[in-house]
């Protein structure tokens, strides 16, 4: 029997006595096998492609540095300077390039020694000097190891040094951490970058005119530290209402944003950056920013649904990184250590495999999304739907969070757990049995993020929480939306083994039925929490949500016309915790429509029905399911005329694609198609005359680019009604 949720009064702790046990020994695990692990659940999936190779520009730099003056514009109590490193293609040529502005956070501005050299003294901030023995620490030169890559394919790439007046400065009123202050000094730079551009007058130590060599229409920022909110501070500093910066710059749209281990809330505003893309990525052993306040903002944003124009935001937390060596030039590690994982980190120099992530990702980011040429399919770093790639699983495990938008145009809330417990987010009742939960926010995660903490201690099919959006015997149309998108994290308690949390999810619809359910661990590998140390030993546990988007698609069974809810069934992992968080659906799958990611099996899909007739306003469509199967993909010798009608030489080789079907295909004089995801292909035959096998045969080079997961279909080429279905192709099944 259904009964409503039991509201208790005790939260579950989230530190259970064995964890809080500085004697209790902790199972930790190499990045490798925690990698590995993911991986293993989630590898019949697309894999992002790799951001990192060099491009095909030679490289050079140089530096413009201006004196320092006590500049209102920037911050009137104290002198600030214009220095920054450029990083540009040897030849810029005639086009206008991209530009991405980079700038660092918070350290020290004079430092003594080497390997590593010890940052300990900010005399250069108020007088621009180092005392004897020191020299001035070049804050901004920690990020070549990106800027040069990212100049190879194009850019044009500006690090910024705040050493003076600001790097280790004191604060202001409204500006505890100089952030606003930092905006300011990005915005000069913008604004003499500008004038360079449109007026000349580059400096000659950068050995380049730049008049006319920037395209300012296609501007990405990346902030580290202090420096994520100074850079989400440009943005909302340009386009507050009455801002003098637009004049001042021209014709500037900011593309994107990227933030490593941002601080929040140190100035008297709140920063967000709705309408542009953005993501963050947070260092997981953080002993700086060590309550990973840098997922705040997208918390936030989340709860935008006027969000314009549509972009998406993410989140990239890193296992084992910690938050200095994202710099080079930060030589000695702000982290005592990892709990429940092992650290990427030496205690001093630096560290490859940490800046390894950074490089994929903000390369990732960059290329994606900034510049006239970029390539949207590098965004698949952030969109869980795809696994990451081995540049970045060979290293470590990263936790993703992602949404398309907050946009209601693009997503629709079901369930945000932000009304009393047993109550949905639209007013409803919900239901659940066999298990405890509690409305309520999630560490680290901002005020306004809800989440429902929902703990069991018997895992069965009678164990489930129910959110219902609709009331019974209702159900709403979902048919237009791609995906369910939730976010998920495991809560530290006595409860919560080391091993990966599972459960099932089904859709709800209006009458009681159920979809097929699908299983979490076909879209994310639920563990943790972990997180750093102190100094002093003490545990920091991080349950940084992350995101699970399963497609439509892979909901069985199920009429998405009528969907009244969503069921998570406790009946896979005995005992549990979680935090479970903004239960959307959106519009903007970010993958072929016809592409799902579960149930790659060859085999057929039970049905109940031959056929199904579905209606639209286009008329209808008859498929045909019963007994339909994919029995066999080989590698054949090719004919001397191959399946294109290329004339093929000896040992050329083409591939077969057998199908089967319970009844007959039809002989038609239309071709007979095969469609796998978005390619088509028509050279086919029967094989021994039997009308139940149809063998389609393709040239290897146009198998290649075909996927595991997309979708298996044959129709006739005159005819638009029909079809029939053969599920997910699954390129493993090769002979």
């Amino acid at each position: 029997m259904r009964s409503f949720v039991k509201l208790i009064t005790a939260i579950i702790p989230f530190l259970g006595a064995a964890a809080c046990s500085s004697e209790a020994p902790e199972r930790e695990a190499s990045p490798e096998s925690l990698a590995q692990n993911g991986q293993q659940l989630l590898s019949t999936r697309a894999v992002a492609p790799d951001p990192t190779e060099t491009g095909p520009s030679a490289v050079t730099s140089a530096e413009y540095r201006f004196p320092a003056t006590t500049d209102p514009d920037i911050l009137g109590s104290a002198a600030t300077e214009l220095w920054a490193r450029v990083y540009r293609p040897q030849n810029l040529e005639n086009t206008p390039h991209p530009l991405i502005v980079v700038l660092h956070g918070n350290h020290a501005t004079c430092g003594t020694g080497s390997n590593p050299r010890q940052d300990t003294n900010c005399q250069y901030t108020a007088s621009g000097t180092c005392p004897s023995g020191y020299v001035v620490v070049p804050n901004h030169l920690g990020y070549a190891y990106v800027a040069e890559k990212l100049a190879s394919h194009g850019y044009v790439v500006v690090s910024i040094n705040a050493n003076r007046g600001i790097t280790c400065g004191g604060g202001v009123s409204g500006d505890s951490g100089l952030n606003l202050a930092r905006g300011r000094l990005v915005l000069k730079h913008l604004q003499r970058l500008s004038e360079w551009n449109t007026k000349g007058g580059t400096p000659t130590s950068l050995g380049v005119d730049l008049k006319g060599k920037l395209d300012l229409g296609q501007l990405g920022l990346i902030g580290h530290s202090r420096g994520g909110e100074g850079m989400r501070a440009v943005y909302n500093l340009y386009r507050d209402s009455g801002s003098p910066w637009p004049a001042r710059i021209g014709g500037v749209t900011f593309r994107g944003i990227f933030e490593i281990g941002p601080v929040d809330r140190q100035t008297s505003r709140t920063l967000d950056a709705d309408g542009t893309v953005w993501s963050v990525l947070l260092p997981m052993c953080d002993g700086d920013v060590s309550s990973l306040v840098g997922i705040q903002p997208y918390d936030r944003m989340l709860q935008i649904p006027t969000e314009s124009p549509v972009t998406p935001k993410s989140t990239f937390t890193v296992w084992g990184a910690n938050h200095n060596f994202y710099n080079t030039e930060w030589q000695q590690s702000d982290s005592a250590g990892c709990t429940g994982h092992k650290a990427l980190f030496p205690a001093s120099i630096g560290s490859p495999e940490q800046r390894t992530t950074g490089l994929a990702s903000m390369m990732g980011f960059i290329r994606a999304n900034i510049g006239t040429a970029a390539n949207a399919s590098y965004n698949q770093m952030f969109n869980p739907m795809f696994d990451l790639p081995p540049v970045v699983t060979n290293v470590t495990r990263v936790d993703r969070g992602y949404t398309d938008s907050s946009s209601s145009t693009v997503t629709g809330a079901i369930e945000d757990f932000d009304k009393a417990v047993g109550t949905n987010t639209h007013g409803t009742p919900n239901d659940a049995q066999g298990i405890t939960i509690t409305h309520g926010t999630v560490p680290n995660h901002a005020s306004v993020q809800k989440a429902g903490r929902i703990s069991w201690q018997s895992a069965s099919a009678n164990t489930y929480f129910q959110t219902n959006w609709t009331a019974a015997g209702q159900g709403k149309d979902v048919s237009g939306y791609k995906t369910l998108d939730l976010r998920v994290s495991r809560q530290q308690s006595t409860l919560n083994p080391v091993d990966p949390t599972d459960f099932s999810i089904r859709l709800v619809a209006a009458d009681g039925a159920f979809s097929e359910p699908v299983a979490l661990r076909t879209y994310t590998d639920l563990r943790g929490p972990v997180g750093g140390r102190s100094a002093g030993g003490t545990a920091n546990y991080h349950p940084i949500l992350q995101t699970a988007r399963i497609a439509l698609a892979d909901f069985r069974g199920i009429d998405l016309t009528q969907i009244r809810g969503v069921r998570f069934v406790f009946d896979a992992t005995a005992t549990g915790a979680i935090h479970l968080a903004n239960v959307r659906l959106s519009k903007v799958q970010t993958l072929p429509a016809s592409e799902s990611l579960a149930g790659f099996s060859t085999a057929p899909a039970p049905q109940a029905n031959a056929t199904i007739t579905a209606s639209s306003g286009a008329g209808t469509m008859t498929t045909y399911t019963k007994g339909n199967a994919i029995t066999g993909i080989r590698r054949v010798a090719a004919s001397a005329q191959g399946a294109d009608g290329a004339t093929q030489g000896a040992g050329a080789t083409e591939i077969e694609i057998e199908l089967e079907t319970a009844d007959q295909f039809p002989v038609r004089n239309a071709l007979p198609v095969l469609r796998v995801g978005p390619r088509t292909f028509s050279v086919s035959r029967h094989p021994n005359g039997d009308t139940r096998r149809i063998v389609f045969t393709l040239p290897e080079a146009e198998f290649a680019p075909l996927r595991s997961g997309d979708d298996v279909t044959v129709q006739y080429s005159e005819e638009a009604d029909s079809r029939w279905i053969f599920g997910k192709l699954d390129k493993r099944a090769l002979r």
